[in-house]
């Protein structure tokens, strides 16, 4: 029994005894069953209290692991994003030496280099206008073909019919911009009056507009290709926006200057590459941090972590140590995380020399990157990356398997609550009867002693006796 589980039992007895003789002395009417069956069940109550205690830690292990069960997963997703073919590794930046000529951007898909754009002539795309309409006559009923690319051998065509009801020149630019036609149609107006003017949905000589109506003439301004050569090679470009000129790599022509040679550079985006580093290695730290906190002792209590007698933390502890200092032979010069300035400190962490990191990625970002992602030989991201697939596996995973079986204990503790509930009822019925009954025997002790004295009393020489005792 525990030195407080004693303290309680001796208390508990001492305050029945005192109760019970306050009843027989007749300080009392009687005894205080509640009270007295209400201590009795907190010293029975006793292997109760342990085991919800035994679940109160438990919950704070599971809550702890949780926590670094998530943190485990980041790191996780951390390296996925390192290793990963499509991720901060593949991403180009580009830049342009005259963003007003034309501007660049590249995607994953973009290689490596420098090219030399020269824009000779931008897209324009066709347009026509009618004559003047008066405010006196419409286009109700006109038929207006058109023709699309080449007069003589035009692409696609449309018939445009304005309906009879539109006796409106705004009406009849409705219809047709409602119509799912080559064309959107506007109203023009200046002093001399009102024109319908169309403008082709397509740039470029492939959108040239031919027009022919028997309601009205139209006069007609052809749209040109883009003209550039992209490192010498001459392109046609019926749009001002050219994404398959340069694998990868969209251009976008802002103007037209045949005597300026304009240098476009796609790179490696060593920005992105260094923020997915420096997330894994705040992630690497969050955790670490979170296990060395458990074998820590708190001044204020003087124990260590809910987590300093599990097992499985000094694992995951000696397991992420390993993870960080994994070695590969598929990167040339980086054989390690500390070898491109990402060095362990005394405690674990991880601590990134700045200078070291920015020299890897800007002088060697092809061995930087099949560091992290080469799978033959196997790199290191590749290595760790499946060591954290199965540390995070939701069934098997180390911390996961772990909680499981702190939640199973838990759960068989709430099972012995239970039954003990159960047996604690009984016992408080039982308890309640014999506390009742010695209350009724208590109270009625004085009328016993009164009709013993009474009988005694009215036995034979009683007076007598009692009257000689007195002279």
């Amino acid at each position: 029994m525990s030195t407080s589980a004693s303290s309680l039992y001796s208390s508990t007895l001492s305050s029945i005894a005192g109760n019970v003789n306050d009843a027989f002395s007749g300080k009392t009417s009687g005894i205080d069953v509640g009270t007295i069956v209400s201590e009795l069940m907190e010293v029975e109550r006793q292997p109760e209290t342990v085991w919800q205690n035994e679940q109160t830690t438990i919950n704070s292990q599971v809550t702890a692991l949780t926590s670094m069960n998530t943190q485990l997963t980041a790191l996780y997703n951390d390296v996925n994003s390192l290793n990963d073919f499509d991720g901060a590794f593949s991403q180009m930046t580009s830049a342009s030496s005259d963003d007003a000529i034309v501007s660049v951007s590249a995607d994953s898909t973009a290689t490596a280099g420098t090219h030399t754009v020269v824009v000779s002539n931008l897209a324009t795309t066709s347009s026509a206008y009618s004559g003047y309409i008066s405010s006196g006559s419409s286009l109700a009923g006109a038929v207006i073909n058109v023709a699309y690319g080449s007069p003589n051998d035009p692409g696609s065509t449309n018939t445009i019919t304005i309906p009879s009801t539109d006796t409106t020149l705004a009406q009849a630019v409705s219809s047709i911009n409602s119509g799912g036609y080559g064309v959107t149609a506007s109203q023009m107006t200046d002093t001399n009056g009102s024109r319908l003017v169309l403008t082709s949905n397509t740039s470029g000589a492939a959108g040239n507009l031919t027009i022919s109506s028997s309601s009205t003439s139209f006069t007609s301004a052809a749209g040109v290709d883009a003209q550039l050569t992209v490192d010498g090679v001459p392109v046609d470009s019926s749009s001002n926006t050219i994404s398959n000129a340069i694998a990868g790599v969209t251009l976008s022509l802002g103007s037209a200057d045949p005597n300026t040679s304009v240098l476009i550079s796609v790179q490696p985006d060593t920005t992105q590459a260094s923020t997915a580093i420096q997330q894994f290695v705040t992630d690497y730290n969050s955790l670490v941090g979170a296990i060395n906190t458990q074998y820590t002792i708190d001044p204020t209590t003087g124990s260590e972590g809910v987590l300093a007698g599990d097992s499985m933390v000094r694992s995951l502890q000696s397991q992420l140590l390993g993870l960080a200092s994994t070695t590969t032979t598929a990167a040339g010069p980086y054989i390690n995380l500390q070898s491109m300035g990402i060095e362990m400190q005394n405690d674990g962490t991880l601590q990134i020399n700045s200078s070291t990191l920015s020299t890897a990625l800007s002088s060697d970002y092809s061995d930087v990157q099949k560091f992290f992602q080469s799978t033959s030989p196997v790199g290191w991201g590749q290595a760790v990356g499946t060591q954290l697939q199965q540390m995070t596996d939701p069934t098997v995973g180390l911390v996961s398997a772990d909680i499981t079986g702190l939640n199973q204990t838990s759960q068989g503790l709430t099972d012995e609550i239970n039954d003990f509930e159960t047996q604690m009822t009984s016992v408080q019925d039982q308890l309640t009867t014999q506390y009742d009954n010695l209350d009724t025997l208590l109270q009625e002790y004085p009328m016993q002693l009164q009709e013993i004295a009474a009988q005694l009393s009215s036995l034979p020489g009683a007076t007598s006796t009692s009257s000689s005792s007195s002279s």
